[in-house]
């Protein structure tokens, strides 16, 4: 049984986050990166808590079955990853992100502000957004397939543009979907 390396404010500057550096069960907590650069580094199922990694630069990173709990992560260009899996996002900040045209199955967004985020030509298929303020974010042409929209808010999309089989509801926030079509529904604006 491996042992969890965990990082904090304290015992940050000991890491070598040079390029090729790789960090595997590892746990960061309340670590600011707006000083720490990313680029080429290999995440393998490392926990983020309280991190603030807005704006980071992940070129030719690769971020594998990470969970980021109360992070910001606002405006992250997650398209320029060499690899890319299985993230989990609960509780955090991702608005100004983009996922486009990822393989991204079994998403995990829970709870989090995804505010103008690119998930256009995405494969979301089984994701969870459940608790997710998804206002102004981009569906176009993503696999929904299995998706579940319980309990989140704020989302619209054409669905002519989507595949969505099997995808999951609630109300009332579902019935935005069918505005887009251009229905009116009494009672609802």
């Amino acid at each position: 049984m491996s042992t969890v390396l965990i990082y904090d404010n304290d015992n940050i500057s000991e890491a070598d986050f040079s390029a090729g550096a790789e960090f595997e069960d590892c746990e960061f907590s309340g670590i600011d990166f707006s000083q720490i650069s990313l680029k080429s580094v290999s995440l393998l199922t490392c926990k983020f808590v309280s991190c603030n990694l807005a704006n980071q630069n992940l070129t030719n990173a690769s971020v594998r079955d990470c969970l980021f709990e109360s992070c910001n992560l606002i405006g992250v260009n997650w398209c320029v990853l060499r690899r890319f899996e299985t993230p989990q996002f609960v509780g955090s900040k991702i608005n100004l992100s983009s996922f486009q045209s990822q393989k991204l199955k079994r998403l995990v967004a829970k709870d989090c502000a995804a505010v103008d985020v690119d998930f256009s030509g995405a494969d979301l298929t089984f994701a969870d957004f459940s608790g997710t303020n998804l206002t102004g974010s981009n569906f176009d042409s993503a696999n929904l397939t299995d998706a579940d929209f319980r309990s989140s808010t704020n989302y619209l999309f054409d669905l002519r543009k989507v595949k969505m089989k099997g995808a999951k509801f609630s109300l009332p926030h579902v019935l935005a979907l069918i505005t887009v079509l251009g229905a009116e529904i009494d009672g609802y604006t």
